[in-house]
Formats: structure tokens, sequence, C-alpha cells
């Protein structure tokens, strides 16, 4: 694998920790809200497709699949950052073979 796709890589996981740490530290906000999951999945898919778009991340070519970045591979990302840090770790666990 490219030394420019593992960085992106780690980028990736390293962003996700970061969205989710966040996001923990403000849930008690809205946690007692009857629809304080909305909120947490509003603010976790606003925070990760502004992570992607700012840093052109794009986990399908970071993975060697593409040649270039496209928009699927953007709003996958997107929405790999959305489910939290441990998915995206084991994303990055089955590509690298572990």
């Amino acid at each position: 694998m490219e030394e420019w796709s593992m960085e992106m890589l780690s980028l990736i996981l390293a962003l996700s920790a970061v969205l989710w740490f966040l996001v923990d530290r403000f849930k008690p906000l809205w946690e007692g809200l009857s629809f304080g999951k909305y909120i947490t999945l509003l603010v976790a898919g606003i925070g990760a497709f502004a992570l992607v778009f700012s840093f052109n991340l794009d986990l399908i070519l970071a993975c060697g699949l593409v040649e270039a970045t496209t928009i699927a591979g953007k709003i996958m990302t997107g929405l790999v950052l959305m489910s939290g840090s441990s998915a995206v770790a084991e994303i990055i666990e089955r590509v690298k073979g572990k």
C-alpha cells in the first residue's frame, strides 16, 4: 500500500476519534431530551461531512480501490465517520490484513 494512502487512513482514523470525542463531550446538553439520539446523529453527520469535504477525505481512494477522489467516496467516508471511530478502525485493520 502506498505511503500516502496509509497517511490518509491514519488521518481518517484520527479525525473520527476527535469528532466522536467532541460529540461525546457535548452530548449531555441534549441527552435528556426525547429526541436526543436524533440530535446526536445530526451533529455527527454535520461534523463528519464537514471534515470529509474540508480535508478532501476519501476512504475508497485510501484503500487503493480507485485512482482519484470521487464524490461517492467522500459520501461513503462521511457515513463511516458518522458511524464512529470503531467502524473506521475495523475497516483499516481489514485493509491492512490484520
